[in-house]
């Protein structure tokens, strides 16, 4: 189970006083749904693979194609994963009958 609301309003305050707030931190927020997505919901190391591979291939795109069009892939590569694997690469698929 993931942390309560209390938790993340600290992390939040924590997060702002350390770094300053800046109008990037946003696009930063968005970032971070892919990779959670692409390694699974309950994967701790899925993450981290995820994280990498997102990295990666956001930098090879800015290197051998459009800036731009880096900013795109990481959803481009979401919707290819959710299509072939619905819980993510290291997700565990659960069914739960009712």
């Amino acid at each position: 189970m993931g942390p309560g609301r209390g938790e993340r309003l600290i992390a939040g305050v924590l997060l702002a006083d350390i770094t300053a707030v800046e109008p990037r931190i946003a696009a930063f927020g968005l970032l971070v749904f892919p990779v959670v997505i692409l390694g699974g919901l309950d994967s701790v190391p899925g993450t981290i693979v995820g994280g990498l591979t997102i990295g990666l291939i956001q930098q090879y795109t800015a290197g051998y194609l459009d800036p731009g069009f880096a900013a795109v892939v990481p959803y481009i590569v979401l919707v290819l994963i959710l299509m072939v694997r619905p819980y993510g690469l290291f997700g565990e698929t659960r069914i739960e009958r009712v």
